[in-house]
Parts: structure tokens; C-alpha cells; sequence
């Protein structure tokens, strides 16, 4: 008999029970708890069970009514956000026999619980018969490590020459690299985090507490960690990653411009793909850049010639409810449309007003 329940993340002994940080870091309470704390949302996980769990998608709920246009629902509406690089997941091995599609079966919860949209932001290596194909959206191509290889088929076969070259410079150099110990070492990456970010004139949401970094290394020490590179005795670089029993994912990179000659990010990021070879994991997610082909994903690009597809996830599930909220964001903007492209449409950022628009000041 099929069943499904939601838990939240009070429901922390059946969480961890259906869906342990082992086998979805990003999709574990604590991680949940994190993006609860930070975003405001209220996180979620659905169950679909026949006898035992076999499916779960974890998920943060972002109320609508709160949105200054959106006041007027007559009933409490929301939408739903996956976590990064997460999705459903099915618990087994592929979807057991006699099991609905499990695109349906959220679906139905998602009308019931008065989800307007669902959003995804999806692992590229999600099982294909959890979603519905033609809500898919081609976001960019990331990139990826194969952590089957051996040490030598990584420095021979998956760096490029470039690559190779400044890892060699910064370990010469005198690089070296460790994981932080102490919260001590967490506020030296929040300080070189907030410096990277001022300088590459980041937007708001990338701005994050050194609370937000705390929480990871206070409570998901065996599923994140952060690495740091020091030259001549002082923090240059350092990054965030999360790991599960598949993957390892690079979340998060600093480093203080002023050493990039030494090449930290380099040292940094050859040393710890070397370390999660041998371990059971299949891959490490090094994602994309901002723009296709940027910078970033030039020198990503130069740790693996592997890439994956990323999709993310567009459906509504009340387009009634969805076309009156997107009408009232239009009205509450002066009329604009939302950006091409954006979902929820009524989550879009408005455009900027012109010159003609700006108020006028004596």
C-alpha cells in the first residue's frame, strides 16, 4: 500500500531515519536546519512509502502571502525550492515495482498542500522517472571529476597542462594545505569569503553570516568540511565542501588576491580531489561559472574535461493561483514584466527604473 507524509525538521529522529546526511549531505536535517535559519523558509521532507521508505524530496517552503503583493489570497498559498543539487530521490535501488510515478504523487501533495509552483534545483545524476520531462530547463553545463580514477589518472588525464603547471608552482612556492580545526579557522574563511565577494561586487544574497558557516562545522562535521591554503603562515584561500557516501561537492571558494601568484585555489583543490579518491565516492561536483565560458568555468575546466548537464525544475501546480500572483507582481511594478525566463515569475527582481522614472527632487 502506497503512503506519504511530510516531516518537518522537528521530526529530527525520522528525518535522519528516512534520509541520513550519508546518503544526501545536502538533503540531511542539519543541512535543511542551515537553510532554514538562513532563508526564513520552513524546510520539508516528503516520504512516499510501500511497507518502507522508498522515495523523499527534500524541500524548503516559501510562503506567498508574505510577498507585499501577493496579501490578498483568500487561502494560504506557498511554493516549493529544492535544495541545491538535491531533487527527489528514490531510497532503493530505481523505482520498486507497483510504485506510481513519483511525479504524480508530489503533485497531488503539492494541491493539497497549496503549493502554487514547484522549483528544483536538480542533481544532474537524479534518477530521470522522479520528475516530469517536460518541465525541465537547461541551465548550463558543470563540471565534474570522476573519483574512480587513480591519483596518476587525475594529474595525467584530468588536469590540463595549465592546470598541472600552477599546482606545481604554489606547492614550490610553499603552499600548503589543511582543513580547519576550529571555529578560529572558520572565521578566517568568512573573512576571506566577505573579501572575495565585496571584490567580485557580488549581490546581497551571496553575503553570507559567519553563523551560516559555524552551523557546518558545529554540526555536519562528517559531511562538510572546509579546506584551507596558508603561505608564509597566513590563510590565503580556503573552500567549503560537502560529502555524502557518492559525491563531493565544492560549495563555496575565497582567496585574497593578493596571493594568487602562489596559486592557492590550485593547491587547494588538487589536494583535496586527491584525498577523496580511494573512499567509494563516484564524483566531485566543481558546478559552472556565472556565464557561460567565464573565467570561473575556464578554471574549473582545467581540473576535468568531464561535464553534466544541469537542469533546473519549473512546474506549477495551481496556474490559476500562479497567473493572479504574477499579475499582481506586474501591477505592484508599474506594469513591467517579469524577467524572461524567471520562476516563480512573481519572484522575479524588478527591472531598475529608468531616468524618466525616477522621482523627481527639488
Amino acid at each position: 500500500m502506497i503512503t506519504t507524509y511530510t516531516l518537518t525538521t522537528a521530526d529530527a529522529e525520522r528525518w535522519r531515519s528516512v534520509l541520513p546526511a550519508e546518503v544526501s549531505a545536502a538533503g540531511s536535517l542539519e543541512y535543511v536546519r542551515i537553510c532554514e535559519r538562513e532563508t526564513g523558509w520552513a524546510g520539508r521532507l516528503f516520504v512516499v512509502e510501500n511497507g518502507t521508505p522508498v522515495a523523499a524530496y527534500p524541500y524548503l517552503l516559501r510562503p506567498v502571502q508574505e510577498l507585499p503583493f501577493a496579501r490578498g489570497l483568500a487561502t494560504p498559498r506557498g511554493d516549493s525550492c529544492s535544495t541545491e543539487y538535491r531533487g527527489p530521490l528514490w531510497l532503493q535501488d530505481g523505482r520498486p515495482a507497483g510504485v506510481p510515478r513519483f511525479a504524480d504523487i508530489f503533485a497531488d501533495h503539492c494541491r493539497e498542500q497549496g503549493i502554487i509552483a514547484e522549483f528544483g534545483h536538480l542533481n544532474p545524476w537524479m534518477a530521470d522517472d522522479l520528475i516530469e520531462p517536460g518541465h525541465l530547463r537547461e541551465n548550463r553545463e558543470i563540471i565534474y571529476v570522476d573519483l574512480t580514477k587513480t591519483a596518476d589518472e587525475i594529474w595525467t588525464r584530468s588536469l590540463s597542462s595549465d592546470a598541472r603547471r600552477q599546482t606545481k608552482q604554489g606547492q614550490r612556492a610553499g603552499v600548503r594545505v589543511r582543513r580547519a580545526a576550529s571555529t578560529d579557522d572558520v572565521r578566517e574563511f568568512h573573512r576571506l569569503y566577505t573579501l572575495t565577494m565585496e571584490r567580485r561586487e557580488a549581490l546581497n544574497h551571496y553575503f553570507f553570516p559567519l553563523d551560516y558557516f559555524l552551523a557546518f562545522f558545529e554540526t555536519m562535521s562528517a559531511h562538510s568540511f572546509f579546506v584551507l591554503a596558508e603561505y608564509e603562515g597566513r590563510v590565503v584561500a580556503g573552500g567549503l565542501f560537502f560529502q555524502d557516501r557518492t559525491e563531493v561537492r565544492w560549495h563555496l571558494s575565497a582567496a585574497d588576491r593578493e596571493f594568487a601568484s602562489v596559486r592557492p585555489v590550485n593547491v587547494y583543490l588538487y589536494d583535496t580531489i586527491c584525498r577523496a579518491l580511494g573512499q567509494g565516492r563516484e564524483r566531485m561536483i566543481l558546478g559552472g561559472g556565472y556565464g557561460k565560458n567565464d573565467g570561473v568555468f575556464r578554471f574549473k575546466a582545467n581540473f576535468s574535461p568531464l561535464r553534466a548537464r544541469f537542469c533546473t525544475y519549473h512546474r506549477v501546480h495551481d496556474a490559476a493561483a500562479y497567473a493572479a500572483v504574477t499579475e499582481a507582481w506586474s501591477a505592484h511594478h508599474g506594469g513591467q514584466s517579469p524577467a524572461d525566463g524567471y520562476f516563480p515569475a512573481y519572484r522575479s527582481m524588478p527591472s531598475p527604473p529608468t531616468e524618466r522614472q525616477q522621482p523627481q527632487t527639488a
